[in-house]
């Protein structure tokens, strides 16, 4: 839609007026349309006619990776990895990003933004960390980038919380032969294998 913020006014001889136009689309299309401005000078009459004319655009914009997948990742540590949402389109691009199968109870996943501004032909980073608090559990998050006025995107982050891997140097410890009232030492190392 164009829009004209002075519909009326008087025109002094050798007087400029300015008017202000604006265009705001409503759709992805090209829109003409025509302005009739009409002078009256006591009883004459002159017309002129401006065309108009614009294109309505929806941004575009793609992410870098859809899946993120942090394997396994032991519990109390962090690991982030970061995805690119890339404006393709010659208009600003605003976006939001929530988790769509939230119930709340999974907080092991964590993205650097929840919502932003992309200017055409450009990009933006988005941080998403991994640290998992419950030992033996799988985390699947689904998360909806919705693009106002354009499309929508899903990203998927999974990850697997381990507990402490720890071993022993030996299964068994013999002694052998031990004279009464003496004392002998072995070694045993416990090794803490976790990352």
């Amino acid at each position: 839609m164009f829009y004209l913020v002075l519909s009326i006014g008087i025109m002094r001889p050798g007087g400029k007026r300015e008017i202000s136009i604006s265009f705001k689309p409503e759709e992805a299309k090209v829109i003409i349309s025509t302005a009739v401005f009409t002078f009256t000078e006591g009883d004459k009459t002159c017309t002129k006619v401006l065309k108009m004319s614009g294109i309505g655009k929806y941004p575009y914009v793609n992410l870098s990776d859809d899946k993120l997948n942090f394997e396994s990742l032991t519990v109390g540590k962090s690991l982030s990895k970061t995805v690119e949402l890339r404006n393709h389109s010659q208009v600003t691009a605003c976006f939001t990003i929530e988790k769509i199968n939230d119930d709340g109870k999974d907080v092991s996943f964590k993205t650097s933004k929840e919502s932003g501004t992309i200017v055409p032909g450009s990009s933006t980073n988005i941080t998403v960390t991994y640290e998992p608090s419950l030992v033996g559990s799988f985390s699947n998050t689904q998360y909806s980038i919705k693009i106002l006025g354009g499309n929508e995107l899903k990203l998927s982050c999974s990850g697997q919380a381990l507990g402490s891997d720890v071993c022993l140097s030996s299964k068994s410890i013999h002694f052998g032969e031990v004279q009464l009232q003496n004392t002998t030492n072995r070694l045993l190392n416990i090794i803490n294998e976790s990352d």
